[in-house]
């Protein structure tokens, strides 16, 4: 792939507005507005900080239509009313007085909306189906009430427009409302907006008709769509692509968005590390084949290699980057300026960015801190230089030297063995974890091209401390492997997950895994696929995966069974013998597995004991990361931030 000419970083119209390059932030909700919907000023901060980054289209959250039944999620954006047009007019002009685009989404839950955001009102819907991911029965719409929505569209368009925004985004996409009416597996109507591909889409047609006529020929009117459910009995590409080609030949629309899926297939929507990034390009692409005359965006974890190979091979027009602008707000930034080493990379880990709006928490980023706290999470200078010792070259001591570096300390990083990384080094390991290998090379990038001062194979002493006599202390040691204390712990058979991944072991033909967590399934995952061998997992608890994030969790139980690997819950290990492991059910029935070789993969434990060595021995000590408790990656991030900006 030639990319000496980064087409990303070309100009490029939409409709009549310029944009200064290719890249696009599409719409993620974030829960920063306030609880009523009205914009708040984390909202502001939150979106001018990418704008300020470089970044050519801002395309603000899903916001809902009317006040009725269309707000789908909780503490949604809302044009709904003209009371919430001060608060958007604040917003559209924080993202162009920064040289972004701004456009508004404009959209409506049916049948997937949450009912805890309208209490008391039935979620509507083209035909009565229930969604599988929300459990309630939906109203079928009248005519009357269709086109009271589609009225609503076009006055919340209005709104929009009087807010000055550039543009609106008709959300029809992820199964929403509209997308309820083009999918044969939602609209089973029998008058004029149900049955023939022509017929269901006479809703959108009509709402796209309805908005432009509202907002003129000047703004930007552009439209969102999935190019394929992934669920069965839903819309696929071939009937995606017709429909986008009617969506184009009204020649009211200035452009289409094409994603995917809907909330009964989240993971393709939003997916996880384990799918490759660029993984709905070629839905843009098909979309792209019947539709010649206006703008396609790409979308579905993107990186700036990903979209510039979907520009170059003319796949798609432009690109959106959504996650990888949540976690590097100056990634168009950095790639202008050749910086692209420094582009800190998204993980696709899902924690702390989607997850949070299931708890209904304000979007924050795993390896981003400052994200939603745009205002006051700031590696500003430090008011007085102080020396600063990191001890412990894991993610959480890296991240602490570098920021504790950028706010102008002397820092001394010790690391005991011959390379920084901590478990990230085994993590990163398996090929489906190419997105956290990404992260441990941005992150020794950043610290080998600053002053700090990196001292490996060191042990961190209390006389090697007393002797450099710091100002400040971070003691970042982090965690170890948790061994069985069952007999025959200590066969040559036994081997510890991290001397599997880094291929410093060799594995038998049958391998049992002890643990189901994170480190115990991926572990399996890679023995499976990469080495192919035979592999049972067992785990005491009723369920795997516990506590990885669900849609993560899902993709991966996905993977082991189709990868063979047998997994058996609630089996506690007893003992390792020659032949393999006894285990004992919850029913005290004994069971015996046959192996070849007994992987230990049973999680963490802080190094707690290390840590009471090290205090006291600065006046000031802090203690981050695993050491405190192993835990993941956020929480080294999050701790190693908030510990520095204390320093």
């Amino acid at each position: 792939m030639d990319i000496d000419n980064w087409r990303l970083l070309e100009p490029v119209k939409i409709g009549t507005m310029p944009l200064r390059n290719r890249i696009v932030m599409p719409p993620m909700e974030t829960i920063h507005n306030n609880a009523d919907g009205s914009v708040s000023q984390d909202t502001i901060d939150y979106y001018a900080e990418r704008a300020k980054g470089g970044v050519g289209l801002i395309i603000v959250q899903n916001t809902c239509v009317d006040s009725i039944a269309s707000r789908s999620a909780i503490g949604q954006l809302r044009a709904d009313s003209d009371h919430m047009i001060a608060g958007l007019s604040k917003l559209a002009e924080a993202i162009k007085v920064n040289g972004a685009v701004a456009v508004l989404q404009l959209g409506h839950g049916g049948r997937e909306t949450n009912p805890e955001c309208n209490p008391g009102v039935q979620n509507v819907a083209p035909s009565p189906i229930p969604s599988d991911a929300v459990g309630v029965m939906p109203k079928e719409l009248t005519i009357e009430e269709i086109e009271a929505i589609q009225n609503a569209w076009a006055n919340a368009a209005r709104r929009a427009k009087d807010a000055d925004f550039d543009g609106v985004e008709i959300h029809g996409a992820h199964g929403y409302l509209i997308c309820q009416f083009i999918s044969p597996k939602t609209n089973l109507r029998k008058d004029k907006y149900g049955g023939p591909l022509a017929n269901r889409a006479k809703f959108v047609l009509e709402v796209i008709e309805k908005v432009r006529a509202m907002v003129g020929d000047d703004l930007i009117v552009g439209f969102r769509m999935s190019g394929d459910e992934y669920v069965p009995g839903g819309l696929t590409l071939e009937e995606a692509a017709k429909y986008a080609k009617m969506v184009a030949d009204t020649g009211k629309i200035d452009y289409i968005h094409v994603s995917a899926a809907t909330y009964e297939s989240f993971p393709y929507m939003i997916a996880p590390m384990y799918y490759e990034r660029g993984h709905l390009v070629h839905l843009a692409e098909g979309v792209k084949k019947l539709v010649k005359n206006i703008p396609i965006i790409t979308v579905g974890s993107h990186n700036i290699q990903t979209g510039e190979k979907a520009l170059q091979e003319g796949k798609a027009d432009l690109v959106a980057i959504g996650r990888g602008l949540i976690a590097e707000p100056e990634l168009p930034n950095k790639l202008a300026t050749g910086k692209i080493e420094d582009i800190r990379p998204c993980t696709l880990c899902n924690e702390y960015c989607f997850s949070h709006l299931f708890k209904a928490l304000p979007v924050r980023c795993a390896i981003n801190p400052a994200v939603g706290r745009e205002a006051t999470f700031k590696m500003t200078p430090a008011a007085k230089k102080k020396k600063v010792i990191v001890i412990g070259g894991g993610i959480a001591g890296m991240e602490a030297a570098r920021t504790a570096a950028i706010r102008g300390h002397d820092v001394t990083l010790v690391e005991k063995n011959n390379k920084l990384g901590g478990h990230l080094i085994e993590a990163s390991a398996p090929e489906f974890k190419g997105s956290i290998k990404d992260l441990l090379g941005w992150a020794e990038r950043q610290i080998n091209k600053s002053n700090i001062k990196v001292q490996l194979n060191t042990e961190a002493t209390p006389d090697l401390i007393k002797e450099a006599n710091p100002d400040a202390l971070i003691v970042a040691v982090g965690s170890e492997f948790i061994v069985p204390a069952v007999p025959g712990n200590d066969k040559p058979s036994v081997v510890m997950a991290n001397n599997v991944l880094l291929g410093q072991k060799k594995v038998g033909e049958k391998v049992v895994v002890i643990g189901g967590g994170i480190v115990g399934c991926e572990t399996a995952l890679h023995i499976a696929e990469a080495l192919k061998k035979n592999v049972t997992v067992i785990e005491m608890l009723d369920e795997i995966l516990v506590e990885h994030e669900q849609f993560h969790r899902q993709v991966l139980m996905e993977r082991l069974e189709a990868a063979g690997v047998e997994i058996r819950t609630g089996w506690i290990l007893k003992e390792i013998t020659n032949k393999g492991v006894v285990c004992e059910d919850k029913n005290w029935q004994t069971h015996e597995v046959v192996a070849d070789t007994v992987v230990v993969g049973m999680g963490l434990k802080a190094r707690g004991e290390l840590v009471e060595k090290l205090k006291g021995l600065a006046p000031e000590v802090y203690t981050i990361g695993d050491c405190v408790e192993a835990r993941k990656i956020g929480n080294a991030f999050e701790e190693a931030w908030r510990t520095v900006l204390l320093i």
